[in-house]
């Protein structure tokens, strides 16, 4: 005859699950509700600012596109050099030498190009130097007035500071504290 000898065990392992799920509820919105959230980076920007409409919604709506005048079109044409940053270079050591650009276009990932290379099929890059890279555009590439110059961000000055002065504590002899040990002495 086998017979549950500890009926109350059952009942009190039972119990101890419950509680031990309450206490992970209560830890779980006790994290949720008083913990403070990490900061943003500065650099960082919202998604809905990324995503603006940036078109014509005319047709959206269901009229007929209206073409502004030819005058206001240059005045809005943005900058070329402005869909493209600039952020790596290696310069040749010597004139002979190729040099690398690493380049983002239009806010992609940055890809690195050697000097002579197609830049999304319109711009070559032309030239390397110490912290510049000249691109221009592929079908007159020797024509300065079809060219642009790109250059490195300056690099920001390290935050330096003071620390504080150290707090001094006197100890009353005869007190051990808790990162000291008590010093024995053996007998030889």
């Amino acid at each position: 005859m086998l017979a549950d000898h500890n009926r109350r065990m059952a009942s009190r392992l039972f119990a101890l699950i419950v509680w031990a799920l309450v206490a992970g509820s209560l830890v779980f919105w006790g994290l949720r509700l008083f913990a403070q959230a990490a900061p943003s980076p500065t650099p960082a920007v919202a998604s809905s600012d990324l995503m603006a409409s940036q078109g014509d919604l005319t047709r959206l709506f269901g009229a007929a596109p209206v073409a502004p005048p030819v005058d206001v079109i240059e005045a809005l044409a943005p900058d070329v050099s402005a869909r493209f940053r600039l952020t790596g270079v290696m310069a040749p050591k010597r004139p002979s030498e190729q040099g690398l650009a690493v380049i983002s276009v239009d806010g992609n990932p940055a890809r690195v190009y050697r000097v002579g290379a197609l830049i999304e099929g319109e711009w070559v890059l032309r030239e390397v130097s110490l912290r510049t890279a000249t691109v221009a555009s592929a079908q007159n590439v020797s024509d300065p007035a079809t060219s642009f110059v790109l250059e490195l961000p300056l690099v920001a000055i390290a935050a330096t500071g003071v620390l504080p002065p150290a707090l001094s504590v006197t100890v009353p002899s005869g007190v051990v504290l808790p990162t000291q040990t008590p010093r024995s002495m053996t007998m030889r």
